[in-house]
Parts: C-alpha cells; sequence; structure tokens
C-alpha cells in the first residue's frame, strides 16, 4: 500500500484498470478523492459522487448505463430512499432531498409527530401501527436503523409523514428487530442497504455479492473475486457489482478503539463483473 500510496498517481490512467482482470472494469479512478461521499442507488442505476480536492468539492450523480455525469446539489444525506429521494437523518427532524429539483421537505421524529405520540416517555405503539398500515411507503434504511414513512402527498403536506429508529421504539423490545416489528405489523416496507452492506443479493436473485467476491445462491460457489475488499450493491442490469474501500495506511492512537487514520490509500470504485458463463 505505501508503494501505491506514493506511485499510483503517477502512472499513466490507463494502467490502472490494466492492473485488474477483464472481470474488473474502473468505474472511479482511486487517484479522485471520493472518500467522503459515495452511494449507490438503490436501483444500481446511479452513483452519487462527492469530490472533494483541497477546498474544492463537486458531487455529481453517474450513470452507469450510460456513464453521463449529471450535477447535483452539493447536500450530504444519509441514505438514497428511491434514484430520486434523498434522506437525511435527524434526532428531531429529518428531510427529504428532491435530486431533480432540490427541494427540502421537513418531516418530524415520531416522538414529536402528536402530541400523543409518546405516553409517560414510552412510544404509543397502537397510534404508530395505525399510521403505518394507512400508508404505502416505509423504507428501511440500515445506515441509521431509521424508518421512513412517507404519504402520498408528503410534498405538500410533509406534517403528515414521519421518521423514527428502531431503537428508540423498540428499546423495551429485546432482541426484536425493527423489520420484525413491521412483518409482525403487516406492514410492507422496502430495505435500504448500509454503504456496506457485507451482502447483497443480485437482481434476480442468482448471485450474492460479498466483501471479498461473487458466490452462486444455493451452492455458495465463488465465481469470481475482487481485488479491492468492500461491496457496495448490485448495477442496475445484474450483470455486476460495485467494489470499493478506502483503507488506512498509517493510524495513530491506541489499537483498542481503532485510533484515528492519519493517512489512506484510494483505491479505484470498480464493478465484479459476472463471469460470462454464468450470465
Amino acid at each position: 500500500m505505501l508503494l501505491q500510496h506514493y506511485f499510483q498517481c503517477n502512472c499513466p490512467p490507463a494502467s490502472e484498470e490494466a492492473r485488474y482482470s477483464e472481470d474488473v472494469d474502473v468505474i472511479v479512478s482511486g487517484c479522485r478523492k471520493v472518500s467522503t461521499g459515495f452511494k449507490l442507488s438503490p436501483s444500481g442505476r446511479f452513483l452519487y459522487i462527492r469530490e472533494e480536492e483541497n477546498e474544492h468539492v463537486a458531487s455529481y450523480l453517474l450513470d452507469l448505463q450510460t456513464m453521463e455525469k449529471m450535477k447535483v446539489t452539493d447536500r450530504r444525506f444519509s441514505s438514497f430512499l428511491t434514484d430520486d429521494l434523498w434522506f437525511v437523518d435527524g434526532s428531531v427532524d429529518a428531510y427529504i432531498i428532491e435530486r431533480t429539483t432540490g427541494t427540502k421537505y421537513a418531516i418530524k421524529s415520531f416522538r414529536y409527530w402528536q402530541d400523543n405520540a409518546f405516553v409517560n416517555g414510552a412510544p404509543n405503539l397502537e397510534l404508530l401501527v395505525a399510521a403505518l398500515q394507512q400508508v404505502e411507503t416505509v423504507f428501511v434504511t440500515q445506515n441509521h436503523d431509521s424508518v421512513v414513512v412517507l404519504m402520498p402527498d408528503f410534498r405538500t403536506n410533509p406534517e403528515k409523514s414521519f421518521t423514527f429508529r428502531g431503537s428508540d421504539i423498540l428499546e423495551s423490545f429485546i432482541g426484536i428487530q425493527v423489520e420484525d416489528f413491521l412483518r409482525a405489523s403487516n406492514v410492507t416496507y422496502q430495505t435500504i442497504l448500509a454503504d456496506f452492506p457485507r451482502e447483497a443479493i443480485s437482481p434476480d436473485g442468482r448471485f450474492i455479492a460479498r466483501d471479498d467476491g461473487i458466490y452462486l445462491v444455493g451452492s455458495n460457489q465463488m465465481i469470481a473475486k475482487t481485488p479491492i475488499l468492500g461491496v457496495r450493491g448490485w448495477t442496475y442490469d445484474g450483470r455486476g457489482a460495485i467494489y470499493n474501500f478506502t483503507p488506512c495506511l498509517f493510524r495513530v492512537g491506541f489499537p483498542a478503539d481503532g485510533g484515528a487514520c492519519l493517512r489512506s490509500v484510494s483505491q479505484p470504485v470498480i464493478k465484479l463483473k459476472v463471469p460470462e458463463e454464468y450470465r
């Protein structure tokens, strides 16, 4: 990693992809400073990339189908909800950002959503379940253990929507996950994977991408090994998985608490392709 840190960006750009096998496409160069912002949209169609070089910051979406870049507002967000809706988590108020317009819609935490949402410091689960069963769109975001409940008219009446964290609502139910609570309440929901999910199922359900490579579902046979650890999710067409991770070169502090990274080695964003014989 030390040699890579000092010399990789002094080599011709074409050499970066040449270092990998034919099963790997370099999507974003490791010489671009994307560690401050990188997210894959739920459909696998778009990459949100926030590059930072000295004091210059640029944010854009990369369309993985056309490989075109689209400039977007430079607003940090916690998770995608859809390709066009971004979620900014907050302890009291949260926000939905609409990509196409940049408009922000404030939504309240369930605790402050209605006067009777919490009674004597405990969540009013009857009110919560009744509200959840009346909506069509519920998202569970793994990044922050948050549930986002959007009413159909959230753009015109954002006060009707709300968000809550599973750890706040279910703190007295040891071992119960928020997904269990939603299923038991007959609530349909969509799961938004964490930025580093550790594993992700392909859109057709045939493959599973893990941090170290792509496997067949069922037999658990590895069919492609990644040169860069850290799966992010699948591309929209299911033909490959996106990988990216920035390892630390020098770390200071106490090993017990992980310390602080003094110098990291930027890695490219790659697509590890499903081998041709399995497509």
